[in-house]
């Protein structure tokens, strides 16, 4: 469909209620601050729409999720991915292993007055790794300078290429 000599079939994706025919959207959830959000409209011709819905599809992300990443991202704000949370959730198990088991040196330190050193000193290196671990996992995670260029070095990719 062509209005002005322009094509507008994908405006009408992303056009409002009145303009599209479709019913008014749904009202905002109860106890939800309705200013707490903003519309952005976003006009996508009909190549990059499907590309958007395709790599959207295959990560089980709506389309409008699929953008508020890319728009976080750009953003600079935390976004971690399955991967992330799974070696942070891993690193905290090994953190919580070692704890256990300097709490069971200390205990048997006290009913026999005894430390064993050779385990003790394991442990610490065990917990030196771990923290050195999830250290550079959270620098990395956290570098907020580093996540907003990685997003507009994506942005400036998908608009050159």
């Amino acid at each position: 469909m062509t209005a002005n000599g322009h094509d507008v079939s994908t405006d009408l994706l992303f056009s409002t209620s009145t303009t599209a025919g479709k019913p008014a959207p749904k009202a905002a959830r109860p106890g939800a601050d309705p200013n707490a959000y903003k519309v952005v409209s976003v006009r996508l011709r009909a190549a990059e729409y499907e590309c958007l819905s395709l790599q959207a599809k295959a990560l089980g992300l709506s389309n409008n999720m699929a953008m508020r990443v890319a728009a976080r991202r750009i953003g600079g704000f935390l976004e971690t991915d399955e991967q992330t949370r799974q070696l942070l959730q891993d690193i905290t198990d090994q953190i919580g292993d070692i704890a256990r088991a300097l709490n069971e040196i200390d205990s048997a330190s006290a009913k026999n007055g005894k430390t064993d050193l050779g385990r003790l000193a394991t442990l610490r290196a065990a917990f030196g790794h771990e923290f050195v671990q999830l250290d550079a996992l959270l620098r990395s995670i956290l570098n907020l300078s580093r996540r907003r260029v990685d997003g507009r070095l994506m942005l400036q990719k998908a608009m050159l290429g």
